[in-house]
């Protein structure tokens, strides 16, 4: 990350988690590129192994052979190896995928916290083309290059079910909108 853009990713962190968390005691934002992190005891150093937030994306077939056995070299890459600066990637072939750990972590503890992140990537994403695990001092992600989340198709059929939603929201409304009129008519009928 080139630091103008680490810079832009912290002030917007900082704006998002006052409105996200306001008033707590401590908040977590994670953001694509940087992360913000403040509680009110001291975790600087300290692993944290529990998982903040996963997300696992479209399925691939269980007979895909070579997705698997790509995957868990990239993964096993990942968790087996030291990475300068808590950084590492892995490739192999068509799948890709890198980890990372918060500076304040020692070379071991960063090592076992990707370790642990790893598992859970695993664990919870299985046989997803795409997966991503942060826990608290550290994330592991993997994907299947030219994986693209956001498809023609997959933005047509969000297109049509935001519509659709529209539609049944101001039908719903206009229903309440009868009923309490007439409520209200033989309330006045009543008189």
């Amino acid at each position: 990350m080139v630091p103008i853009d680490c810079k832009t990713c912290i002030e917007t962190s900082l704006q998002q988690i006052g409105l996200v968390c306001p008033y707590s005691f401590g908040a977590s934002l994670q953001l694509e590129g940087c992360s913000l992190r403040y509680e009110h005891v001291d975790f600087l150093g300290k692993v944290d192994v529990s998982v903040r937030y996963k997300r696992c994306r479209r399925p691939v077939s269980r007979h895909d052979h070579e997705f698997f056995w790509r995957r868990d070299r990239v993964v096993a890459d990942l968790a087996g190896r030291p990475g300068g600066g808590g950084f590492r990637v892995s490739r192999s072939g068509f799948v890709e995928g890198y980890s990372e750990c918060v500076g304040d972590l020692s070379t071991e503890d960063c090592s076992s916290c990707v370790v642990e992140a790893v598992r859970r990537l695993k664990g919870l994403c299985g046989s997803a083309a795409k997966g991503d695990v942060f826990l608290g001092k550290c994330y592991a992600r993997y994907w299947a290059s030219g994986y693209d989340e956001e498809t023609p198709d997959s933005l047509k059929e969000d297109q049509v079910r935001k519509a659709t939603a529209i539609i049944v929201g101001l039908l719903a409304s206009l229903v309440i909108l009868i009923a309490i009129l007439s409520i209200c008519q033989r309330a006045m009928g009543k008189k």
